[in-house]
């Protein structure tokens, strides 16, 4: 049912135009924003944690219905891809920034870090019509059908892509010649280290941290991110590199996630964390000694 939905939904929002999809997925945001307590409990919570948004239970109400509409608007852009092409995508993207990185990755590989904040859908699809080369971790959603109806739409775009199952393996070959794009603030195989975000415990990916540190490959926060004139803006953070004796790969993780709380804190209502952070629990089994505090 869900694959017939996400098909039925591409072929709506496809077939509209950009505004008009826009539109339809703000209508659908409120919907599922009314319909589901558990989702406003765990957006209201999760904001609760941001310095300053504690005691403001009004405000945290507003963001994290600004919050569902960004995600909505975020998936039918996504949706929207197959008419986004290089001709026309200066009117959903910025160029700027992608145009800098696309010539300073002419130099070295690098590890472009983002977190569940914006759209990095969009920021994969610039990157391939622009033709940077990137390759991007992703997750494949368990119905294979979806999975490939996801990664339908990013191929045709240009994005290089391998599945988080098999990241680990591919990461040191990949990263000889190319870059590699990942999510950095939510771990979804298990092996990821446990740290802070907020002051709540979550569980974090930290394979690519330790690559950086043993190569030397700089890490660089990026967040692609919609603002007032309509389109996803590129910002770019300084790139994360050890310094010091203490363990750099720990160093390198804390580090970009103070970078994420930053920008996070500055655009809440763009942070797609749907999930309680407080209520989410350390996996079985997992050492000590693989925790950040």
């Amino acid at each position: 049912m869900l694959y017939f939905g996400f098909r039925l939904a591409a072929w709506v929002v496809s077939g509209l135009p950009h505004q008009a999809s826009q539109a339809l997925a703000v209508l659908v945001a409120d919907i599922w924003y009314a319909a589901n307590p558990a989702l406003r409990r765990n957006l209201d919570r999760n904001l609760a944690l941001l310095p300053g948004l504690g005691t403001r239970k009004g405000r945290r109400a507003q963001l994290a219905r600004k919050a569902v509409r960004n995600f909505a608007r975020a998936v039918a852009d996504f949706l929207y891809l197959p008419r986004v092409n290089s001709s026309n995508l200066d009117k959903f993207v910025a160029l700027e920034e992608f145009e800098g990185i696309k010539q300073s990755l002419g130099r070295r590989p690098a590890i472009f870090l983002t977190a569940h904040l914006g759209s990095w859908e969009m920021a994969a699809a610039a990157a391939g019509l622009l033709g940077i080369d990137l390759h991007v971790i992703v997750w494949d959603h368990p119905d294979r059908r979806i999975a490939n109806l996801f990664r339908a739409i990013r191929e045709a775009k240009g994005v290089k892509m391998m599945s988080v199952r098999n990241a680990a393996r591919s990461m040191p070959a990949v990263l000889e010649t190319s870059s590699v794009g990942l999510a950095g603030d939510r771990d979804f195989t298990g092996q990821g280290t446990t740290v802070r975000l907020f002051g709540a415990e979550t569980r974090v990916p930290s394979g690519y941290a330790a690559l950086a540190a043993s190569r030397g490959i700089p890490v660089i926060p990026v967040f692609c991110l919609r603002l007032e004139d309509g389109r996803y803006h590129l910002m770019v953070e300084h790139a994360v590199t050890p310094t010091g004796t203490g363990n750099r790969e720990e160093y390198i993780v804390r580090e970009c996630l103070t970078i994420f709380e930053k920008h996070i804190e500055k655009y809440p209502e763009q942070w797609y964390r749907f999930r309680s952070l407080a209520e989410e629990r350390l996996h079985e089994g997992e050492s000590p000694d693989r925790r950040v505090a």
